[in-house]
């Protein structure tokens, strides 16, 4: 483990430069990233009878909810900073540097006692980096494999806005599925 942490730790220290000066410095000033969200998805909305603005980030952002995210993304990142700084040192010099560099010779006990603190870690930080987020995300993934499977079978939202989108035309004024419907089928037979 802290092999594999100081590799993981420290090897940016060397990929960062070489890659930076053999590819060249690109100064990116994440501007691009703020104009993702300014895309428009009303169509889409349009489809799943969904309300723009109920769907956070979906209408420009004004610049009081601007500066406030760009506050909130400022703190979150001095508390990951800080705490990626501590476990750092935690990692790699308070807890195994003493035991190694004075020469302790482990008893039985506290050699049973310093595994099972390692495996313990393993064991959560493989759920937190691998269990945890496919729990926490369970329903969008059920979401997401039911409309593939609805796809797959021809039936259900994708395909009718499939066939909405390659027309391109809005449907009935009225926002019920059967203009969709029609184009849909429209689509299905001329193509």
């Amino acid at each position: 483990m802290l092999a594999g942490n100081v590799v993981a730790l420290l090897s940016p220290l060397i990929f960062i430069p070489v890659l930076t000066y053999g590819f060249g410095v690109q100064n990116y000033d994440y501007k691009s990233m703020a104009a993702i969200r300014l895309g428009n998805d009303e169509d889409i909305a349009d489809a799943a009878n969904t309300d723009l603005e109920l769907i956070p980030g979906a209408i420009g952002a004004t610049p009081e909810e601007t500066a406030a995210e760009q506050k909130k993304l400022s703190r979150a990142s001095i508390i990951a900073k800080s705490l990626t700084g501590f476990m750092t040192i935690a990692m790699l010099v308070l807890w195994p540097m003493p035991m190694y560099g004075t020469g302790y010779v482990f008893s039985k006990k506290f050699f049973t006692g310093w595994v099972s603190v390692g495996i313990l870690w393993l064991f959560c930080s493989a759920f937190m980096v691998g269990l945890f987020p496919l729990w926490e995300g369970k329903s969008s993934m059920a979401r997401t494999f039911k409309g593939v499977m609805n796809d797959i079978r021809g039936r259900g939202g994708a395909a009718k806005m499939r066939g909405r989108v390659v027309e391109g035309r809005e449907g009935s004024a009225s926002g019920s599925d059967q203009g969709v419907e029609k184009q849909a089928v429209s689509v299905e037979k001329s193509g």
